[in-house]
């Protein structure tokens, strides 16, 4: 396959209703930054390289193997996980979404939801609902020793913003902050929480 090949097929992929799908998200250096862009190229599975791959394959004028040029970590585990079929970061989980949101635009975050499989919930969780609590879900991406495997909604704040939601962490029901939930998009894993 030429290198033209190669870039069409990252850019024009698509399924039957010609709609594109993204396969590669190109960065400028060695690490990657918490943008839309590359949060969703990280949810997705989609390779998250180096540009030096771009000028290898331009030098080479074929497309060149990706692993050597891979964004490790998050970006790796996220690929791995797609490839394998497994389920998505934020598969089983609810979030509600409080208050403003400043650095990350409540849009972009219900994005990221989204596309993480999780679900927006349009009403504040009750910690002590009998319906919430009898939720069977554990989570497939939290560490397996935590007792985070079973929390199944997050109240989600801008640690940038004045407004303080009501500390939450109850059963299935926790609050969590905005840079949480990013650095769990970027690291692909949820986090551990503090108490």
């Amino acid at each position: 396959m030429g290198i033209f090949a190669c870039f069409l097929y990252a850019e024009l992929m698509g399924d039957s209703q010609e709609k594109a799908t993204v396969t590669h998200v190109i960065v400028p250096g060695d690490t990657i930054q918490s943008t839309l862009k590359c949060m969703l190229g990280i949810l997705s599975g989609c390779w998250i390289l180096k540009f030096e791959w771009v000028k290898a394959c331009l030098q080479s004028k074929e497309c060149e193997q990706e692993e050597k040029y891979e964004i490790p970590e998050g970006p790796q585990k996220s690929r791995l996980n797609r490839e394998q079929l497994l389920p998505k970061l934020f598969n089983g989980c609810y979030f509600y979404l409080g208050g403003t949101f400043k650095h990350h635009p409540k849009d972009n975050l219900i994005k990221l939801v989204t596309a993480g499989g999780g679900q927006i919930l349009i009403r504040k969780p009750k910690p002590d609902s009998d319906m919430t609590q009898t939720i069977n879900t554990v989570e497939y991406h939290a560490k397996p020793d935590s007792d985070q495997r079973f929390c199944t909604q997050y109240i989600i704040y801008d640690d940038l913003s004045n407004h303080r939601p009501e500390r939450v962490r109850q059963g299935k029901v926790w609050m969590a902050p905005s840079s949480w939930f990013i650095d769990c998009v970027m690291s692909f894993e949820l986090l551990p929480l503090d108490n």
